[in-house]
Parts: C-alpha cells; sequence; structure tokens
C-alpha cells in the first residue's frame, strides 16, 4: 500500500509586451544602442494554489471560490520597464601639425569614452506575516497544504521610499484572521525602487611594433552611486 498522486495540470501564464531596439554604426566618432521592453501584462494562476474539495463518492473536485482565489493572484510579477542603452565616443583629437602639438597630441589623442545605462522597474514584492503563537495554516485555513495571506487595511506605500528603514507603511497591514480561504490581499502589490545605474569606461590603444597594441583604460561602475535596494525585510511579526 502506497500513496497515489493525482496531477492536475492547469497552471498557465500570459506576458504581453512591446520591445523595441534602436542601434546606430560606429560613425562620426560615435556609436549608440537602446534595448527597452515595455510590459503591458504579466498574469495567470501560477500563485494561486488549487483547493479540493473531497466528496462522499471519493471524487476530487476544486473549491467554488477557486475561480475568484485565481482572480485576486492573478499578477504573476509585471515589470514595467526593462532599459539597456549603451554608447562609444571617440574623443575629438587635436591637431599635431607642430612640433609641440605632436608631444602633447601623443598624450591626449585616441582616448574612447564608452558606457552602459541599466534601468527600468525592479521586481515588484510583497509583505509576509508571521505569528508568535497560533499561525500555522491548520489554525488559519484549517488544512497544512493552504496558506492565508496578509491583509490590506490602509495605506501600504507604494513600495519604494527615500527611508531606507522602511521601504512601505506596515501600519498599513494586518494579520489573517481564522477561516481563510487565502484570498486577502492580491500578489505582488509594492514595486521597488526603478533601477538607474550608468556604468562608464574610458581606454586607448596604443599601436606597437609587430601588429600588437597596448590598451589603457579605467572602468567606473555605477559612478553616480545610485542606490537600489534589493534586499528588503517583508516579514511582519
Amino acid at each position: 500500500i502506497g500513496a497515489i498522486t493525482t496531477t492536475w495540470p492547469r497552471f498557465h501564464t500570459q506576458y504581453d509586451s512591446l520591445q523595441m531596439s534602436y542601434n546606430r554604426r560606429f560613425r562620426n566618432g560615435w556609436q549608440a544602442g537602446l534595448n527597452w521592453t515595455l510590459g503591458l501584462r504579466f498574469t495567470g494562476n501560477t500563485l494561486s494554489p488549487q483547493h479540493f474539495v473531497h466528496n462522499a463518492d471519493g471524487s476530487i473536485e476544486l473549491a467554488d471560490f477557486q475561480e475568484a482565489n485565481d482572480a485576486v493572484l492573478s499578477n504573476v510579477g509585471l515589470r514595467r520597464h526593462i532599459i539597456k542603452a549603451n554608447f562609444v565616443w571617440d574623443l575629438p583629437d587635436m591637431n599635431t601639425t607642430s612640433g609641440a602639438s605632436k608631444v602633447v597630441g601623443a598624450i591626449v589623442n585616441g582616448w574612447q569614452l564608452s558606457g552602459i545605462l541599466t534601468a527600468g522597474s525592479t521586481a515588484p514584492y510583497d509583505a509576509t506575516f508571521s505569528y508568535q503563537t497560533n499561525g500555522s495554516n491548520v489554525n488559519l485555513t484549517g488544512s497544512p497544504s493552504y496558506a492565508a495571506r496578509i491583509k490590506v487595511v490602509g495605506d501600504i506605500g507604494s513600495g519604494c521610499s527615500s527611508n531606507q528603514y522602511q521601504q512601505f507603511n506596515p501600519a498599513g497591514f494586518q494579520g489573517p484572521g481564522y477561516r481563510s480561504l487565502g484570498d486577502e490581499s492580491g500578489t505582488n502589490l509594492l514595486k521597488g525602487c526603478a533601477d538607474h545605474t550608468i556604468d562608464l569606461s574610458v581606454q586607448r590603444n596604443i599601436d606597437v611594433r609587430g601588429g600588437r597594441q597596448v590598451q589603457f583604460r579605467l572602468d567606473g561602475f555605477n559612478v553616480f552611486n545610485a542606490v537600489i535596494y534589493n534586499a528588503l525585510t517583508t516579514a511582519i511579526q
């Protein structure tokens, strides 16, 4: 005698977006590129657990509130904007006609400035909860297989704040009560701060004998010191 496992595949997602790309070839001393994805919809039922009803005759069916739960938990995690841009600029060279200018030109000519912009919306997230006592799934939903969700009872904020210690308003949340159906709140209600980091590089290639080159290069990552909070404490006890 062993366990009988029944598989009920019903999961689906739908992602719609506009994807745009611009590329300029290296001409007149510069080139550039831009890729921008505009997310329109990312929905599905992958975050909505199946609630089964076991009938007296041994048959199994979905609970009558399953469709409503699927609708509440349909946001799979849409990122509205994803942007990646780059450029290369061949810095203007100095005219080296005289002897002195040739010396200066040997130092200042031949440099290139390049950069990469990473920007857009960060992944959405949710606040979570925990009880010190009597907060297990069995206490809240009556089953170890089904979890309750945190309640939204006020203004929770956007999920991004200038206060590094409070990115959302915890007073806008409340713990779920008994006899929960797991439909207290939707999914991905909070949005992290947008990314806007820039990496820059300055380099120069110098030809030497035998077809070889020597390169001088200086790389700077996140040169404007943009702060992006990407590891948040979201559990409310």
